[in-house]
């Protein structure tokens, strides 16, 4: 519903993960397990005269700084970079207005988000047939669209509780004097697996 990359999400999760994994493995190696530490004691030395004439080799005039220093710093900052434009991006689709209909030639009728919500929880909440339930409203391709989320307790029927949602909804049209397309999700119980169904106009 939002603009958020899943998969991009799931990639740098997973990325992340193999990097903290494999990097905490080899550390934990080099403490714990003798023959990787003392392996990591013998050749210490050599890598380090290596990095030394690395550096030596490709200092940038006579400045004495190297590419690869340069280089290094400029792969970091642009990873920071992107890190926080990833972060940014997370959660954004939310909407704060619902309705936003010109009335006249002199105003327009501009209904927040949070009065469809709050009155379409209320309607739900205290039905028996839901374990949770949460409403929250997107932009998608301009719309405003609200996505209604709700728990069943076992044994009562996607169907049921699909009525029950559009019995509200119904209800939020008139109090509004429009409808809003919707998407209902529908979880929980032994028959309700997982459900959606929307209404779009």
């Amino acid at each position: 519903m939002n603009s958020t990359n899943r998969f991009a999400n799931r990639f740098l999760i997973l990325v992340t993960g193999l990097v903290l994994l494999v990097v905490g493995a080899a550390g934990a190696a080099a403490v714990l397990v003798p023959v990787v530490r003392d392996a990591w004691k013998d050749q210490a030395g050599a890598v380090d005269d290596q990095i030394a004439t690395w550096v030596e080799q490709t200092q940038i005039g006579t400045a004495g700084i190297s590419w690869i220093t340069v280089a290094g710093l400029a792969v970091l900052v642009l990873a920071v970079i992107l890190l926080v434009v990833f972060i940014v991006r997370q959660g954004r689709g939310h909407t704060r207005v619902a309705v936003t209909e010109p009335t006249s030639e002199h105003g327009t009728t501009v209904i927040e988000a949070s009065v469809a919500e709050h009155a379409l929880q209320e309607a739900i909440d205290g039905r028996p047939e839901f374990v949770a339930s949460h409403v929250s409203t997107y932009r998608v391709r301009r719309t405003p669209v609200l996505k209604v989320s709700v728990t069943c307790r076992r044994g009562v029927s996607p169907k049921d509780a699909a009525n029950i949602v559009e019995d509200a909804l119904r209800a939020l049209d008139t109090l509004l004097g429009r409808s809003i397309p919707t998407l209902i999700q529908i979880s929980g119980g032994s028959r309700a697996r997982v459900t959606t169904t929307t209404r779009l106009q």
